[in-house]
């Protein structure tokens, strides 16, 4: 069986493994001619292939089958269906081969998604894979299929994919201690964790016994499985272990969605991110300073930093940090309007941003008195802008001073509502064009959330708020146009049709006008063809052309 994607033009982040390393450094043995290009050019070559020609290519040979699986696997996707468990099933006959096999399937997964959503297998699936069935008949019951599934991802993550670089787990399933295990002993270096359920007793598996977790960039988006008081203090421990096995080579965190009933601390421990350059920290509730006070230390170097402040720690915290030398990139997230003082604290002690975004609403008199006033004196670097006003409206002395920032590059702007279908910001664009006009350097223009007028029926609701969804044309407007291009086209369609109709009558006719068309005739073996001479009707008046 083989198992193709989709075939995409190449990106950086996702270039398939090249073919010596495919193929464990072994010599190619192919006489295939693709295999005469130097490694690096077969690989770009090979990933434009598309997904019908690598099936036929594997066909060809055994480095020719290793090669078009660089490219099919590279990228793969995991869930219930027929084709996933068939390559779960060689991946675990790969592993069942002592000696190895030089040209494993497994050797070419470099980013692998995980997507077990509503449980679907049954122990009647399992039957037509004979390794998952020798893992899920030593299970218990009732849940021993999927168990012997994940036991299986378990075995695969930790022992069959040693080029593996990325790791996606989007499945609503308790990780277990056992899968938990595998995830950090396997190779992949970006790591995302999304909707999964941790269990409080992971804390069984001890991240002491393995005090390095490699890893380079981490999303952890997660729901805890907490039943009593006594789980909680568990949870803390388990993030801590976490963090501090990933700390000496973690590059990027994205730590959100906690929903938690308690507010978390590193307790005394100070944890140093060395390498640490993005931060994001979205509805983390925190108990004091010391989880921020390890990221945010002043021997990290943090670039580029997003963080919600909902809580009263980390307003406090942000407001007597000050000036953080490295940063470059802010993102004021899911704030409270009681701490917007201590943000802008924070804000005037580092004007050296190229970049700031404030993802929420703010009033108009918070922008126009406090933020603006900043931006403008102190954010000399500024590249980037991003605001959102409480209001239907856009001031504008405040576009007017936003036009004033001749260094911007990327600018976003929204207004109203910023939830669900009803958008009321009714956009003015002539405004917005005198008043951006200056912005020379703008190469990103983005507003969202903005509205227009409705110019309906007078029984049709009108507001503002409904513009997207009454999708109305004006009247005698693009609705008539439309209407009037549509006839236009059927109308020369018609003036052709009689044409060729004249010409089947006259044997000599080459050209005619009829229909406010002027038409040429090209009489072919296979028929007479009438072609129009203008794309547009024209009156001809006399004296008429005669050809």
């Amino acid at each position: 069986m083989t198992w193709t994607v989709q075939p995409t033009a190449p990106s950086q982040s996702l270039r398939p493994l090249t073919f010596d390393r495919a193929n464990r450094g072994r010599p190619v043995n192919s006489l295939f001619p693709l295999f005469r290009l130097p490694v690096e050019v077969l690989q770009d070559v090979a990933s434009y292939i598309p997904s019908l020609d690598l099936e036929t290519l594997a066909f060809l040979d055994r480095d020719c089958r290793q090669l078009a699986r660089s490219v099919q696997f590279s990228n793969v996707r995991l869930t219930y269906n027929d084709a996933s468990l068939g390559l779960v099933e060689t991946l675990l006959a790969e592993i069942q081969v002592r000696n190895g096999s030089v040209q494993a399937l497994g050797l070419c997964i470099r980013h692998l998604t995980i997507e077990l959503g509503t449980p679907s297998l049954t122990e009647a699936r399992l039957t037509r894979y004979p390794n998952l069935t020798d893992l899920h008949k030593w299970l218990p019951a009732p849940k021993r299929a999927q168990d012997a599934l994940l036991g299986a991802l378990a075995t695969i993550l930790s022992c069959s994919l040693p080029n593996l670089q990325s790791l996606n787990w989007q499945s609503r399933i308790v990780i277990s201690a056992e899968l938990m295990q595998s995830i950090t002993m396997s190779n992949a270096r970006h790591v995302s964790i999304n909707r999964a359920s941790f269990d409080p007793n992971l804390d069984v598996f001890d991240f002491y016994s393995s005090p390095s977790w490699p890893i380079e960039s981490l999303v952890l988006n997660v729901e805890w499985m907490i039943s009593n008081s006594e789980n909680i203090s568990s949870v803390t421990n388990i993030m801590t272990d976490m963090l501090r096995a990933a700390a000496p080579t973690l590059q990027s965190l994205s730590w959100k969605g906690m929903r938690l009933p308690l507010y978390l601390s590193f307790g005394r421990e100070t944890l140093n991110f060395p390498r640490l350059r993005a931060l994001h920290l979205e509805a983390v509730p925190m108990a004091d300073f010391s989880i921020l006070s390890s990221f945010l230390s002043s021997s990290n170097r943090i670039t580029s930093l997003e963080v919600s402040s909902s809580d009263r720690n980390t307003a406090d915290f942000l407001a007597h940090r000050g000036h953080l030398e490295a940063l470059e990139s802010f993102s004021w997230i899911n704030q409270h309007t009681a701490v917007d003082e201590d943000i802008i604290f924070f804000l005037e002690a580092n004007c050296q941003l190229r970049s700031l975004s404030i993802a929420q609403s703010l009033p108009p008199t918070t922008i126009d008195t406090r933020i603006l006033p900043v931006v403008k004196s102190s954010y000399l670097r500024l590249t980037s802008l991003h605001l959102v006003w409480d209001a239907i409206a856009v001031p504008e002395n405040s576009l007017s001073v936003i036009g004033s920032l001749h260094q911007l590059r990327r600018l976003w702007l929204s207004a109203g509502n910023q939830l669900g279908w009803c958008t009321n910001w009714k956009i003015e664009h002539d405004v917005m064009l005198h008043s951006l006009r200056p912005l020379a350097q703008l190469e990103s223009l983005t507003f969202s959330r903005d509205s227009y007028a409705v110019n309906g029926h007078p029984l049709l609701d009108s507001s503002i708020e409904k513009y997207y969804v009454n999708a109305v044309f004006p009247p005698r407007s693009l609705q008539s146009r439309l209407m009037k291009a549509a006839w236009e086209r059927w109308h020369q369609q018609r003036m052709l049709k009689l044409a060729e109709i004249y010409a089947n009558a006259f044997a000599h006719l080459s050209w005619c006008y009829m229909g406010q068309y002027s038409m040429k005739l090209d009489r072919t073996d296979s028929g007479t063809y009438a072609i129009a001479e203008t794309p547009f009707r024209e009156n001809i008046r006399p004296p008429y052309p005669l050809h």
